[in-house]
C-alpha cells in the first residue's frame, strides 16, 4: 500500500488502506479454519493435484496478486493437500496434532511480532515456562533451561553445552584443533539419527558416537556400554558423555536412566538424555515409572509439539549447571549495544539469548505459557494417559487376532506389530507387510508408519494424537487385515 507524505512523496507500507476488508478477510480466515479443525475428521487429505501444483509454483509478479486472491489458493490448493498430521488417524510418525487454541495464541504472537524473551513481560513468560516444565517433569529447580526449535535443536544444545564442559581444552578458544585427545560419546542403536546430527555439527566427526547394542527389550545393554567405555580409555579416547534414551521413536523404549546415570557419575561424565516425546510419560498416572532417573540427567532434551500437542515448532533444553549452559553460548562476546541493558539483568543465565544458538526469537514461549495455564496440568496428564491406553488396547485387538503378531515390547505409547499369516518366510511376511504399509499410506499418508527392529521389518503406530478415539483403532486393525488378506491372496 501507499500513502501520501506530506512533502507530497508516496511511501510505501504493508498496512491496509481499508482497515475495515482486512478486519472482514482476518474474521473470514479464522473462521474457516476454526471450520476446518472442528470438521477434521471428515476432512480430504492426499497429495496435490497437477492442477494444485500448477496453481502454487507460479512466477513471482512485480505488482502482487491480492490478499483475497492468494487466500483462495491457500484454501483451494493448498490446505487440503497438507501433511495430514491434524487428523484423528495419524499415527505414523511422533508429530503433535495442535488445538485450536493453539492456533490462536500463535495469532496473537505474530500479531506482536515478538524477537525477544529479553525484556519486559517476555522474559518472565519465558522464565515461567521453563520452571513449570522443571516442575512437571521432576528436574530440580534450581536448574536452568531454554525453549528451542524441537527436539533436534534440544539435542544439539545439551551435547554442545556437555562437549564444552567435559572438554580438556577451552573448546571456545581452541575448538576441536586443540583437543590432544578424541572425545567420544556413547547411545544406544536406537537413539534417533538427530544426535548423529549434531555430533557431526559440533565437529566431533560422527566416528566419535558409539551405538551400543540393545537388549531384547530394546534398552542399551549396560554391559556394552562399560566395555566401550573402557575400551576408548584403553585407546588414549575421552569418554565425555552418555545419552540415555526416554522413549525411542521406533518402539518407545525407555533406557534404564538410573543405572545410566550411576555409571555417568562413576566414570565422570555428562549424562544427557534425549526425552523428545518420551519424557511426559512423568506425568502420565500409570506409567511414570519409566521416567525414572531422568532427574538425574546433566541435560534433558524434550519436545513440547509432540506429546504436549502444541503448535510446531516448540522444544526444550535443561541443563543442571547454569554457568556451563551459560558459557558455552556467550560469556565474553555479548552484543556492546545490549550490554548495558543485560547488565541491569539479575541473572544473565536465565536470559534465552544467551542459552541457544539464535539472536532472533519469536517469543516461543507465548504458546506455552497460554496453553499451560489455560488446561492445566491435569488436562495434559489425561491426555497422555489416554494415548498410552489407546495404545494398549490396539495392542489387545492386535492380539486377539490369529493372523497379527506384536513384534516389539509395547511400553507406552508405541506399538509394532505385523501381519503374519501361516507358512510364509520371513521375506515373504516382510514383502506382505510393505505392500500393507503402501496401501494404507495411500489412503492416509503416515496413518502408520514401517521400521526394522533386529533385522525385523514391522508395521509401527505412535499415539500422540489428542483427536484419536478407540473406534479409529478398530478401524485400523481392519483395514491393514483387509489388505493383508487381499495380498495374501495373491
Amino acid at each position: 500500500m501507499k500513502r501520501e507524505a506530506k512533502d507530497g512523496l508516496c511511501e510505501e507500507t504493508l498496512d491496509p488502506e481499508d482497515w475495515g476488508k482486512m478486519r472482514a478477510l482476518g474474521h473470514r480466515m479464522l473462521d474457516d479454519m476454526l471450520t476446518y479443525l472442528q470438521n477434521i475428521r471428515s476432512e480430504p487429505s492426499g497429495a496435490p493435484t497437477q492442477k494444485a501444483i500448477e496453481e502454487i509454483c507460479v512466477p513471482l509478479t512485480q505488482e502482487g496478486e491480492g490478499e483475497e486472491k492468494v487466500y483462495q489458493v491457500f484454501k483451494q490448493s493448498i490446505l487440503p493437500y497438507t501433511l495430514p498430521i491434524t487428523r484423528p488417524r495419524f499415527w505414523g510418525v511422533v508429530g503433535g496434532t495442535g488445538s485450536p487454541y493453539g492456533m490462536l495464541t500463535e495469532m496473537l504472537r505474530t500479531g506482536m511480532n515478538g524477537a525477544q524473551e529479553t525484556f519486559f513481560a517476555e522474559a518472565y513468560v519465558h522464565k515461567q515456562v521453563i520452571n513449570w516444565i522443571k516442575e512437571m517433569l521432576g528436574f530440580p529447580k534450581e536448574a536452568g533451561g531454554v525453549l528451542v526449535s524441537g527436539g533436534s535443536e534440544a539435542n544439539f544444545t545439551g551435547l554442545a553445552v556437555a562437549r564444552n564442559a567435559k572438554a580438556d581444552v577451552d573448546m571456545k578458544a581452541k575448538g576441536v584443533q586443540g583437543l590432544t585427545r578424541r572425545m567420544a560419546l556413547y547411545c544406544s542403536d536406537e537413539t534417533h539419527h538427530c544426535l548423529e546430527r549434531s555430533v557431526e555439527i559440533l565437529g566431533l566427526g560422527n566416528e566419535a558416537l558409539r551405538w551400543i547394542p540393545t537388549d531384547d527389550n530394546c534398552r542399551i545393554r549396560l554391559e556394552a556400554l562399560k566395555k566401550a567405555i573402557e575400551d576408548d580409555r584403553k585407546r588414549n579416547n575421552h569418554p565425555f558423555c552418555v545419552i540415555g534414551c526416554a522413549g525411542t521413536v521406533n518402539s518407545g523404549a525407555f533406557d534404564d536412566l538410573n543405572a545410566l546415570a550411576d555409571l555417568a557419575k562413576k566414570e565422570n561424565m555428562w549424562f544427557h538424555v534425549d526425552g523428545a516425546f518420551g519424557a511426559w510419560v512423568k506425568i502420565s498416572k500409570t506409567h511414570r515409572h519409566l521416567a525414572d532417573g531422568m532427574e538425574r540427567a546433566d541435560s534433558l532434551a524434550v519436545d513440547l509439539h509432540k506429546w504436549m500437542y502444541m503448535p510446531y515448532s516448540i522444544g526444550c533444553t535443561l541443563v543442571k549447571d547454569r554457568l556451563a549452559h551459560y558459557s558455552t553460548f556467550v560469556y565474553g562476546h555479548e552484543a556492546k549495544y545490549l550490554k548495558s541493558s543485560l547488565d541491569k539483568l539479575e541473572d544473565q543465565t536465565t536470559d534465552p539469548h544467551n542459552l541457544a544458538l539464535p539472536l532472533s526469537r519469536n517469543f516461543t514461549s507465548l504458546k506455552a505459557y497460554m496453553l499451560l495455564r489455560a488446561y492445566g496440568k491435569n488436562k495434559y496428564s489425561n491426555l497422555i494417559q489416554q494415548n498410552i491406553d489407546q495404545i494398549n488396547y490396539l495392542t489387545e485387538l492386535i492380539r486377539k487376532e490369529p493372523e497379527m503378531e506384536i513384534t516389539a515390547p509395547v511400553v507406552s505409547n508405541v506399538v509394532c506389530f505385523r501381519y503374519k499369516p501361516k507358512g510364509l518366510t520371513e521375506p515373504e511376511l516382510e514383502k506382505l507387510n510393505e505392500k500393507i504399509c503402501s496401501e494404507l499410506n495411500q489412503r492416509s499418508f503416515w496413518m502408520i508408519s514401517d521400521t526394522t527392529i533386529k533385522g525385523k521389518y514391522m508395521l509401527r503406530a505412535c499415539c500422540v494424537n489428542h483427536r484419536s478415539k478407540k473406534q479409529d483403532f478398530d478401524f485400523l486393525v481392519n483395514i491393514v487385515k483387509k489388505a493383508g488378506e487381499k495380498y495374501s491372496l495373491r
